[in-house]
């Protein structure tokens, strides 16, 4: 019985991998890929004017007959990731590779890594062998160095510029799926690791279904108790001790923000209120992980950061790809406006309206900031909504953004295609990271004692 599970398994695995695309469909689906990224996203000859014989060149590299379903993906995600816009979507839970994943028809590593200084840390082990332990550094996998793995996946994932933090986030989100799609599909694994103690060893996993995963994520992980987050309980925590007030802002996404039916400019100014009253010096706002959602909670809370009351230049642009401008002025600052110093902490998932929100703190409430460069970059990127589009062939759903959202230029960071850099940068260890180890909070401490 067990045999005859296993031959039919292996029959529907190779039935997978050996699915083609047409050498004229695929040239098809590029090609009306790469025009409907040019028609539709306003920023493209702005930020990435060689776009057009790069896209050709991917395009090129189809040259025989037919190609397999992921060669075909990694070139359509690489023209979208020549955009240099990291608000790209790029297929759907209804399109054949994750239908792989979700039926269980493709086996894949199970495993789930962290980015840490350009370095791959297993955090999650779901194998069956159970060889591996959390914290062990993977040097290579099938003889491919994790350097070299990072930087293929690098070229295959959409971010804005040359801001790789938020590439690492996306990667390190769905590495196992990834390496499946754009590097290798085995049912083997030969991976060199580095333990805790410096030691090399080489371990050897199967590949497995996603419900086997699953199975040894609950057999192996079940008695961990899960993080508490405020996140699940409200839309933001606010809180006020002897040294300074900590307001968090995880997520300004839609959802969240119809869940708890709140509203920017009341959420603002009842919280700045509160700052007035009872004098406080210092405003910790922690922005980490905070993706965007709606862009008033960022354009809202500008009048309570303003340090100057007299801003000769408009808040952001806004350009729609047909080519409608829009003009947002800069907001007279509130009678609440805070008057003592800001700590914004970020990191690489410090994205779209999170940004822009870090960027307003730096601009015009001088704040200081710390932790990693923020995912989008600093004088403007494309978003907004995002035309959804289907390649002819395959009908795989792609979205582009559609709205070029445009800063004035910045006296306070002159750079091009790079996000907002910190003035104290913090780069956890995995020894840290595991602890848990707040060190932005630790930081911000430090910096208020300093005076």
């Amino acid at each position: 019985m067990k045999n005859s599970i296993f031959i039919c398994f292996l029959l529907i695995y190779g039935q997978m991998i050996a699915q083609k695309i047409g050498y004229n469909e695929a040239v098809e689906d590029l090609t009306f890929l790469a025009e409907n990224i040019k028609k539709y996203n306003p920023a493209l000859s702005h930020y990435h004017p060689e776009f057009d014989d790069l896209s050709t060149q991917v395009i090129s590299n189809v040259r025989n007959d037919s190609i397999s379903i992921f060669k075909y993906y990694s070139a359509v995600s690489r023209i979208c990731a020549l955009a240099n816009e990291g608000h790209f979507k790029i297929g759907s839970r209804d399109d054949v590779l994750r239908k792989g994943i979700l039926s269980d028809s493709y086996a894949y590593l199970p495993l789930q890594v962290k980015i840490i200084a350009g370095r791959l840390f297993v955090i999650g082990n779901f194998s069956d062998e159970q060889h591996i332990d959390q914290g062990d550094e993977i040097l290579t996998i099938n003889g491919m160095s994790a350097q070299s793995i990072l930087e293929k996946l690098l070229e295959l994932t959409p971010s804005d510029g040359e801001i790789s933090t938020y590439a690492h986030r996306k990667i390190e989100d769905g590495f196992p799926t990834l390496y499946y799609f754009h590097i290798q599909q085995t049912k083997t694994f030969e991976i060199s690791l580095l333990d805790k103690n410096k030691k090399e060893r080489t371990v050897h996993i199967k590949a497995l279904v996603r419900s086997d995963q699953i199975k040894n994520l609950k057999k192996y992980y079940s008695k961990e108790k899960p993080e508490s987050s405020s996140v699940n309980e409200s839309f933001h925590s606010f809180e006020i001790n002897d040294t300074y007030a900590l307001l968090k802002l995880p997520s300004f996404d839609f959802r969240r923000v119809n869940k708890f039916e709140v509203k920017s400019k009341k959420l603002y100014k009842t919280i700045f209120a509160e700052l007035k009253e009872k004098e406080v010096q210092n405003l910790v706002i922690d922005l980490r992980n905070n993706t965007g959602g709606r862009n008033e909670f960022a354009d809202d809370m500008v009048p309570f950061i303003l340090k100057s009351s007299s801003i000769d230049e408009p808040l952001k642009t806004t350009i729609s790809w047909e080519g409608k401008n829009r003009i947002y002025n800069i907001p007279n600052a509130s009678k609440l406006a805070f008057k003592g110093s800001i700590y914004v902490l970020v990191n690489g998932k410090t994205f779209s309206a999170g940004s822009s929100l870090a960027r307003f703190l730096k601009e015009y409430g001088n704040a200081t900031v710390i932790g990693t460069e923020t995912g989008t970059r600093y004088e403007g990127f494309a978003a907004g909504s995002t035309q959804d589009i289907n390649l002819p062939n395959t009908k795989m759903n792609i979205g582009i953004p559609r709205y070029h959202i445009l800063y004035p230029t910045s006296t306070q960071q002159k750079t091009i295609n790079r996000g907002l850099l910190p003035d104290h940068e913090i780069e956890p260890t995995f020894e840290t990271y595991s602890k848990g180890v707040d060190l932005h909070i630790k930081k911000v401490i430090s910096l208020i004692n300093q005076g």
